[in-house]
């Protein structure tokens, strides 16, 4: 045995776990993949209320998020730490999922690019006017839907359908739109951003926030208290991890750690309370364009690529 974990889950029992290889050293391939990496899902298979299996912890453990019943959430990570490998398991699943509905902003294209035929809403604009825009329609979706509250008699919505879908709005270099050097339109941009993160998953609204650094002059305290879910990649200084574990220090694990292996996070999500060590499942950027190819033969494209883009001559 490599490792020997010993617990005690309830008094007079004792559990020792030997492990003959390291969950966190293996890759492990996405569900919608299948033997040869192409994909085995079809659109519309999932929905919101399905466990989305993210990766797996020290232990071999599953560690699945439920969008229906989660909240808002930030992923930090360095350049090639693996932070896009996890990003491209959450929109995958979002884009197959019949009940929910996929915004993404993104200024350098990276997550976007795959499901910009597909989306709901895309932007790849660097001014923060056009994303801002686009939040302020998600903010006044979330007061079209107050009256559900009167009607359903609940303090939050989770039965989703494609006629009320979850909305699930996930911005990639966040810090681009927060430290743009247009104040003012960094100031609405900011605005409609806390006012979705403080207010909006009890209206079926799920906000990710991408970052390289999750400092505080990148995403503000009002902000980043409501994510609450968190996964953290290899960042470069203790300070930019307890900005999304501000008790890092009594852990015995961290991201600011240089040896941490590609796809390797620190995470907390959905019924978490002690954060882990997590391997993200491997979904490439190729599979995610194949997989977007299969919703657009199946008809749930919704805009083409950019003029200046050609896929049949590209391939």
């Amino acid at each position: 045995m490599r490792r020997i974990r010993i617990s005690q889950p309830k008094p007079g029992v004792i559990v020792a776990r030997g492990f003959r290889r390291e969950p966190l050293e293996g890759v492990i391939r996405s569900p919608l993949l299948g033997p040869d990496g192409s994909p085995v899902c079809r659109p519309g298979q999932f929905v919101s209320t399905d466990d989305v299996l993210l990766g797996r912890d020290e232990d071999g453990t599953p560690i699945v998020l439920n969008l229906a019943y989660s909240a808002h959430a930030l992923i930090a990570g360095a350049t090639r730490s693996g932070k896009s490998i996890t990003v491209n398991t959450l929109l995958a699943y979002a884009s197959l999922m019949r009940d929910v509905r996929l915004i993404v902003i993104d200024p350098n294209l990276a997550a976007v690019a795959p499901w910009w035929r597909t989306a709901y809403k895309v932007s790849d604009a660097i001014h923060p006017d056009e994303p801002t825009e686009i939040l302020r329609w998600v903010r006044e979706e979330m007061q079209r839907r107050e009256r559900l509250f009167w009607s359903g008699r609940t303090d939050r919505i989770t039965d989703f359908s494609p006629e009320l879908p979850l909305l699930l709005v996930v911005i990639d270099e966040v810090a681009n739109y927060t430290r743009h050097p247009d104040r003012k339109a960094r100031e609405r941009f900011e605005a409609e951003l806390l006012a979705i993160a403080s207010q909006g998953a009890k209206f079926g609204i799920r906000l990710w926030l991408l970052t390289q650094k999750p400092s505080a002059d990148v995403l503000t305290t009002a902000v980043r208290t409501n994510l609450s879910a968190r996964i953290c990649h290899r960042v470069d200084t203790v300070e930019e991890f307890l900005h999304l574990f501000p008790d890092g220090r009594d852990l015995d694990i961290t991201a600011a750690d240089r040896t941490m292996p590609q796809g390797v996070s620190i995470a907390s999500v959905g019924d978490m309370r002690t954060p882990v060590r997590l391997r993200s499942v491997y979904l490439p950027t190729e599979a995610c364009w194949q997989i977007n190819d299969l919703m657009c033969t199946e008809g749930l494209k919704v805009r083409d690529l950019p003029a200046s883009i050609d896929l049949d001559k590209a391939a």
